[in-house]
């Protein structure tokens, strides 16, 4: 699945920027995962000039661009919160285990991480 971002309001002032932590209003980013929780939902985009992990955006910023799950995706809703991601980033603790270093939460990132940037990107219309 890939996003085209429309805008971006900086996290800490709350204005509209044409760039933010390596996404700009324009481009073009695979999704890493889809988180909901209650009636908040949030993506996760990567791109080759995002930091790692990247951060949540709210998906009323991006139109898609191209609606292909990728493979090995699952769907776990757990404990109020619904996750669209990669298997591998499914188990519980993953993301406090990829925080604090875990050699196996990092290497699980940036396999998918590497997938994801390497899919091909939609054919254009």
């Amino acid at each position: 699945m890939r996003v085209r971002c429309l805008q971006i309001i900086h996290p800490a002032a709350d204005v509209p920027v044409a760039e933010f932590d390596g996404i700009r209003v324009g481009g073009v980013y695979p999704v890493a995962e889809m988180v909901a929780c209650d009636i908040d939902c949030q993506i996760r985009v990567l791109g080759p000039e995002v930091p790692d992990p990247g951060l949540l955006w709210d998906p009323a910023h991006f139109e898609t661009v191209d609606t292909r799950i990728p493979p090995g995706w699952t769907l776990v809703i757990d404990g109020g919160s619904t996750r669209l991601a990669d298997a591998r980033w499914q188990r519980p603790g993953f993301w406090a285990d990829y925080g604090h270093g875990d050699p196996r939460a990092r290497a699980d990132y940036e396999y998918v991480k590497r997938e994801l940037l390497a899919a091909a990107p939609p054919p254009e219309n």
